[in-house]
């Protein structure tokens, strides 16, 4: 029975990334979604992240006005969406030029100024040859010239630095809907009208069970592609991310084991700033089930590393679980979730500037070539096989 409401939890989150038209969400407030584990849970979130959806109508003579203060997070963006979820354009925390006055903490700016404010225009129209400075356009869909009737405008937060402050220690933005010409039609701060939250005790309880174990049928292959790689697919992803994305299947083993050279990452979690040398501002592997609801997660501060910097990742059920997946072990161990025979997994890479991302897999591309020791190799393998000879027990 709890899977059953997990799932019907599903479909009405898909029912709120709609529209404000058609969900009829109150126009006077902003941000009526938040993802929640138990509830909005759908198109493959970050557990890293929290999600704040805002319906809008491209209504032409029209525009978007949010304002807010920076976060103290790791990263923070907003993409804005056609109604398919296919990103149409975006922007981001270093590209958010402050108001007047205001320092930008991201972009080398002090992190204790007293004001640190910014101001983002969405506008329904087709971008320029030269963009305004901290706009975004969402006049046209992607794939030719098709006027857009209306989407959703998302923020995302990423590992704030007081985990217990999702939006990053500052009040939500506002979002004010005007004219071209400034005269406002309606403005206010964040809805009220998030779904209840359970605190994720469904999905805590689907992750802390078990299968019983079956005889796998085969060797079986898991074979990494890049997501998201053209203008008619999408599903709510980020223009930051680039996405390796794998099938796995239980037929194929109880456990699966990945393992890899970790990319560098600012942790801002320990004050740590971002910075040119940083390879990605944020990496992560997250278990999905094939519903896109999220299972589980593990971060690049969250996963343990050898002397080397190399990662391991194992994925399996907890009566699975091997002795030595432990992070003294330099091991991580995420739950597969009961609920799926087969399911999803993506690594994510984030605002990339080093060639072995997955941002520099292009269309043909060999992954393993282009990301050499950074490429996530993941294999199926046995519990026993784990613990007698770690990720090497589990080679071809």
């Amino acid at each position: 029975m709890r899977t059953i409401r997990l799932l019907g939890a599903a479909a009405i989150a898909v029912a709120v990334l709609v529209p404000v038209s058609q969900a009829g969400a109150d126009p006077t407030c902003g941000w009526a979604a938040k993802t929640e584990p138990d509830t909005v849970n759908v198109a493959y979130p970050d557990t890293n992240a929290t999600y704040w959806s805002h319906p809008y109508a491209a209504v032409p003579g029209t525009e978007l006005v949010v304002h807010g203060t920076y976060p103290r997070a790791r990263y923070f963006s907003f993409n804005v969406y056609q109604p398919s979820g296919v990103p149409i354009d975006s922007t981001y925390d270093v590209k958010i030029a402050p108001d007047k006055g205001s320092s930008n903490p991201y972009a080398g700016g002090s992190r204790t100024a007293h004001k640190q404010s910014y101001t983002v225009h969405v506008r329904f129209e087709a971008e320029p040859a030269t963009p305004a400075p901290n706009t975004i356009y969402a006049g046209n869909m992607k794939l030719g010239d098709v006027k857009n009737p209306g989407g959703l405008l998302m923020l995302r937060v990423y590992t704030p630095v007081d985990p217990t402050s999702p939006q990053g220690g500052v009040p939500l933005p506002t979002v004010t809907t005007q004219t071209t010409t400034g005269q406002v039609l309606t403005t206010g701060g964040a809805c009220s009208t998030d779904l209840p939250s359970t605190g994720g005790a469904g999905t805590t309880a689907l992750n802390g069970s078990s299968r019983p174990v079956e005889e796998p049928v085969g060797p079986g292959v898991i074979a990494w592609g890049k997501a998201f790689g053209n203008d008619a697919a999408g599903f709510f992803g980020n223009q930051q991310n680039a996405y390796l994305t794998a099938g796995i299947k239980r037929i194929y083993g109880p456990l699966v084991v990945i393992h890899a050279k970790a990319m560098r990452y600012p942790d801002t979690s320990r004050g740590i700033q971002p910075s040119p040398t940083d390879q990605v501002r944020y990496w992560s592997f997250c278990q999905n089930s094939n519903s896109t609801r999220v299972n589980s997660c593990t971060s690049d501060h969250e996963t343990a590393l050898d002397r080397k910097g190399y990662y391991t990742i194992v994925i399996s059920d907890p009566s699975q679980r091997p002795a030595n997946a432990v992070a003294s072990k330099g091991v991580t161990w995420i739950p597969w979730g009961v609920a799926d025979d087969s399911a999803t997994v993506i690594y994510r890479n984030m605002v990339a500037t080093f060639p072995h991302a997955v941002q520099s897999v292009s269309k043909g591309d060999d992954p393993v070539k282009v990301m050499g020791a950074y490429y996530p190799s993941a294999r199926y393998c046995t519990k026993a096989g784990f613990e007698h000879g770690g990720w090497r027990g589990c080679a071809e």
